[in-house]
């Protein structure tokens, strides 16, 4: 059985300043062949998972396409995705492969095109009129009707943090196989619920209404290997993706129209009675900091959600970095970061040791908040790469370009080349802080902090800060999605 594989897995901010190009995607993933195999292999990624699989199973050989993703970011240069597209549909090394597995993110915006993901498929459904094609995508995915039509099986992370990547691919490429070796024709059934849920409140590693909803599906729909028809995969949308078909609902793949609409319905409007849970109500930063947690001896973690990287945030919005400059923190804590390409090379050439007048946050973006001045003496600097080593992406390298560790007012501030989340225990590791002794941590994220960092940390609380993924979405210029769908009124289960 000859599987080809392809990966597009980008998440795409409307309200971002920051164009994603392929030196963003060269930066984390854009490989092909047995490139792609030495990467991948090990991770727990949704094609390390596809690798592990096939490794278990006899008489299976993966056919890796083009491979490409990008930190999440503003929307990607239309040409790169043309390239793309154009790269995986003309590959000649899919020519006589048995089924197509596709690892999609799912909201993925073009300069262009709003929906390149479908782009992708509908190409690729043209070249294989009749091939098996399966495909996995994030729980925060928009998917549009037409996409889910001309698929045949689809699964969506149940983790958030997403730390079961891998078991989604693995999913996925059961069904494909059953569809391969048994002439199956199984269809995926979309149904959307008219609202998006914000993330804030998403977690499922924790009591909250997404875990509540996985776990309504799994018992109308248990996963089972042997016998994976029918499915259903609930997912959220993206809040920030300024697309029509942004909308939360579920997927559901069958083999029975009926069995898989009944199926769809009920997951639904189970969802839509949840939703009123999934409103985010944050503190502000000023209000969070003001309430001095660490005064008890707890270790506290702030996130400023806002520009979290995860969410297309810029790593350059001043909002919590400005509250920091206002509180008196314990020693030692730190801030974690701020994206500046220009004063990491500063600081590279003044070295450690020296003392630099320096302006953080509002260098990209002042829509949220003026630059702030200050003098910031130069901790230490590095080329910027490590390899994960917690439960999310476990393996897969990351290299932030150069990056330097300075001290402003007594608190330790990474600046980085590249921006991303602050996610893993050797992104601080890297700038020689030990994560265990930090009192006070100020971070540029969200709920995938979580993963690493939920147990080591006495305290993790939320703030609300300006920035292109603030919880107070009215503030955002949508033009695209109806506002109704941010309505997230009370409504009982029926």
């Amino acid at each position: 059985m000859r599987i080809g594989v392809a990966r597009l897995w980008h998440e795409a901010n409307s309200f971002s300043v920051c164009e994603t190009g392929l030196e963003q995607f060269q930066a984390r993933e854009w490989v092909r062949g047995e490139e792609a195999r030495e990467l991948y292999r090990g991770t727990a990624t949704e094609p390390g998972g596809a690798l592990a699989w096939a490794e278990q199973r006899e008489n299976v050989e993966l056919v890796f396409s083009r491979c490409a993703s990008a930190a999440p970011a503003g929307p990607v240069d239309q040409a790169l995705l043309d390239r793309l597209t154009q790269e995986i549909v003309e590959d000649a090394s899919l020519d006589g492969i048995d089924g197509l597995y596709l690892s999609l993110h799912g909201a993925c915006i073009g300069t262009a095109d709003l929906d390149p993901e479908l782009t992708l498929v509908k190409a690729l459904r043209q070249r294989f009129p009749d091939l098996p094609i399966a495909a996995s995508f994030d729980m925060h995915a928009c998917i549009a009707p037409e996409l889910a039509g001309m698929l045949n099986a689809a699964t969506i992370y149940r983790t958030y943090p997403h730390v079961d990547m891998a078991e989604t691919a693995q999913a996925a490429l059961d069904m494909l196989a059953r569809m391969v070796e048994e002439e199956l024709k199984p269809r995926v059934i979309l149904r959307r619920i008219g609202r998006i849920l914000p993330s804030f409140n998403m977690r499922t590693d924790g009591p909250g209404p997404m875990r509540d909803i996985e776990a309504k599906a799994q018992i109308l729909a248990p996963d089972a290997a042997a016998a994976p028809f029918p499915a259903a995969y609930p997912y959220a949308s993206f809040a920030y993706a300024d697309v029509p078909v942004a909308d939360a609902g579920v997927l559901v793949t069958c083999l029975d129209e009926a069995e898989g609409s009944a199926l769809a319905d009920e997951v639904a409007a189970f969802m839509l009675s949840q939703q009123a849970r999934f409103q985010p109500d944050l503190p502000s930063a000023y209000e969070a900091l003001a309430a001095c947690p660490w005064a008890s001896g707890a270790r506290v973690a702030f996130l400023e959600p806002s520009d979290n990287p995860l969410s297309g945030g810029i790593g350059d919005t001043p909002g919590l970095f400005a509250a920091a400059l206002e509180t008196d923190l314990p020693e030692g804590s730190v801030f974690a970061f701020f994206c500046d390409p220009d004063l990491v090379t500063k600081a590279h050439e003044a070295g450690a040791g020296a003392t630099l007048e320096v302006s953080l946050g509002g260098r990209l973006d002042d829509r949220f908040g003026e630059p702030l001045r200050c003098m910031a003496k130069v901790l230490c600097v590095t080329d910027g790469r490590f390899r994960n080593e917690d439960a999310m992406e476990r393996g897969m390298p990351v290299d932030l370009g150069p990056t330097a560790l300075i001290g402003v007012n007594g608190l330790r501030v990474i600046v980085t080349t590249g921006c991303q989340s602050p996610n893993d225990t050797a992104y601080f590791r890297l700038h020689g802080i030990d994560i265990d002794t930090v009192p006070v941590l100020l971070a540029k994220a969200k709920n995938h902090f979580r993963a690493a960092f939920g147990s080591r940390f006495d305290v993790i609380q939320s703030c609300e800060t300006l920035g292109p993924a603030m919880a107070d979405v009215s503030q955002l210029p949508f033009r695209n999605v109806p506002r109704e769908r941010f309505n997230l009124k009370e409504q009982r289960e029926t």
